[in-house]
């Protein structure tokens, strides 16, 4: 029986997120740069080559994101199976400082490029598999990811020799069997933004546009700061007091919300919302919310700009103005621009401590001293118990609007706590389980995050305003290792690093703490309890 279209891409991009996942190497690279193979110091590893990746990844991320759209998602695709290529061929071939910093550049443009990965299945599929869809393809990504640590510390625990070279080999040929892959992936006739409407212009059979406004079209309901949330039907749904709703790097799975982490993992009974790359749908009517009236009602004019005018400039022009307008739109909401605040300095955050982290543990327990590396075990684990924390937010029913920014600022000075100790302990292990716990953490407030902004926004702006958290988040980090860690700059050693990350989330804590009581004391004692009884959190 031959394979439909759709049941081809998806299988197609499965066993491309997969083996772009499946790098072994990657938990060893600090040990393996500065090992006997490339005989670089901790210095320059940490203060020279690792910076280029921020710069890179934030200089390609907008022109990506575009191109991403226009040129149909595919291409874009292909582009990130060729990064990684590179990558490995010059980790493998390399020498040299010089060459590692393009190794690194090479890499923040295959990071840049990973929003086709989570965003082209939306524009092939039908809207009613989304949910599906999105959970199979979230679910490769972590068990390429988990499957990757568990083989290289199976690798390193039983070799007697390096086994960061065959680990290498390994990484390269799981991508270049990834580009391969993509290469056959059928290709899309529509997109989000330049090319709404040309997937049903040229096939007429083809399954409906999830941007499609005919008919009585569920995603046309309204979302109301006050009165509950209503988002659609396959891009976001509400289901036993849950939402679901679309991402990208922040997914859709049955009954729970979960978010993107260099990171959001999904597994099947999980929700994810958008995260740097989500998706969004044709601009629809939407009624004003009771905080917004005006706001809402001038976009009712305005943010339907006709982007099927005659010619290609008439087209980019118009799409553009369509994103500033949802852009002001969005951001004009008080409530999701507190949110999005917390969600762009904590993501800062945590790419720091995730780019940075190897060297700390290197170190505290050096690899051509100690032998013994557990990187890719840790890693593998601290993915895993965070997929599950963020899973678990779907049976978890309080009320965030009252209790969420309490719980961001408390759990924020945890893991300001854990950096701290991170920075001043000398055993591995301290340092491990303190990594472990901080990841889940993050994973945990970050699900809370996206699913307050989730709820604020209607399908076609998730891509809009995730996409700009992450944009500020590669800035404001593109700032702090220019000043902290680049060599330019302070060009302070790892450990000092950490104190520094740890007083940063400190200074989060205390901004959401201090938030979290002025709303409290506002809404008094008995409201707060009368609302803390609410599972809903639409109050």
């Amino acid at each position: 029986m031959e394979m439909s279209t759709e049941t081809r891409a998806i299988v197609l991009l499965c066993l491309y997120g997969f083996f772009k996942e499946m790098r072994p190497s990657e938990p060893f690279l600090t040990p393996y740069l500065k090992g006997p193979d490339k005989n670089l110091t901790e210095e320059q590893v940490d203060n020279q080559i690792y910076p280029v990746w921020t710069y890179s990844y934030l200089a390609c991320l907008f022109l990506v994101f575009l191109l991403t759209d226009f040129l149909r998602y595919k291409p874009v695709i292909i582009l990130e199976g060729l990064a990684y290529i590179g990558t490995w061929v010059i980790l493998l071939w390399g020498q040299g400082v010089l060459t590692m910093q393009f190794m690194q550049f090479v890499y923040g443009v295959a990071t840049a490029t990973e929003i086709a990965y989570y965003s082209y299945i939306y524009v092939i599929v039908s809207d009613e598999r989304y949910q599906k869809v999105t959970s199979y393809t979230r679910s490769v990504v972590l068990v390429g990811r988990c499957a990757a640590g568990v083989v290289g510390q199976a690798v390193v625990s039983g070799s007697k020799e390096s086994a960061y070279i065959p680990l290498n080999y390994v990484s390269l040929a799981s991508v270049t069997v990834a580009l391969c892959i993509s290469i056959f992936l059928p290709s899309a006739k529509k997109s989000m933004f330049f090319h709404r409407y040309s997937r049903q212009e040229d096939d007429p059979d083809s399954p409906p546009s999830p941007t499609s406004t005919e008919g009585n079209d569920p995603r046309e309901e309204v979302i109301s700061d006050n009165s509950g949330v209503q988002a659609p039907d396959s891009a976001g749904q509400i289901t036993d007091g849950c939402v679901q709703a679309p991402d990208s790097a922040g997914q859709i799975t049955d009954g729970c919300v979960q978010a993107p982490d260099s990171v959001g993992q999904i597994t099947d009974g999980c929700v994810q919302v958008p995260d740097s790359v989500g998706q969004a749908a044709d601009n629809r009517t939407h009624q004003p919310t009771p905080s917004q009236p005006q706001a809402l009602n001038s976009s009712l004019v305005t943010s339907e700009v006709n982007t099927t005018g005659s010619g290609k400039d008439n087209i980019v022009v118009s799409t553009l103005l369509n994103l500033w307008m949802d852009f002001r739109l969005c951001y004009g909401s008080r409530h999701l621009l507190l949110w999005s605040l917390w969600w762009s300095l904590a993501t800062c955050g945590s790419f720091q401590v995730g780019n940075y982290v190897q060297n700390l543990w290197d170190a505290i327990s050096p690899a051509a001293r100690d032998g013994q590396v557990w990187n890719g075990a840790i890693e593998a684990a601290a993915t895993l118990l965070g997929a599950m924390v963020s899973f678990s937010m779907g049976y978890l029913h309080v009320n965030w609007i009252v209790l969420g920014e309490m719980t961001l600022g408390v759990l924020s000075a945890l893991d300001a706590a854990l950096l701290i100790v991170m920075a001043t302990a000398y055993q591995i292990w301290v340092n491990y389980i303190c990594y472990v716990i901080f990841r889940m953490s993050y994973q945990f407030l970050i699900t809370i995050a996206t699913f307050q902004i989730a709820q604020k926004l209607t399908t076609e702006r998730y891509a809009l305003v995730f996409g700009c958290n992450t944009f500020v988040a590669l800035l404001l980090q593109t700032i702090l290792t220019a000043v902290l860690v680049d060599k330019t700059g302070l060009d302070a050693p790892v450990r000092t690093q950490f104190i520094v990350y740890g007083v940063y989330f400190g200074v989060i804590a205390a901004i959401f703490l201090t938030g979290a009581v002025v709303t409290l004391t506002r809404l008094g004692w008995r409201e707060v309890r009368r609302r803390w009884r609410l599972v809903d959190n639409d109050t």
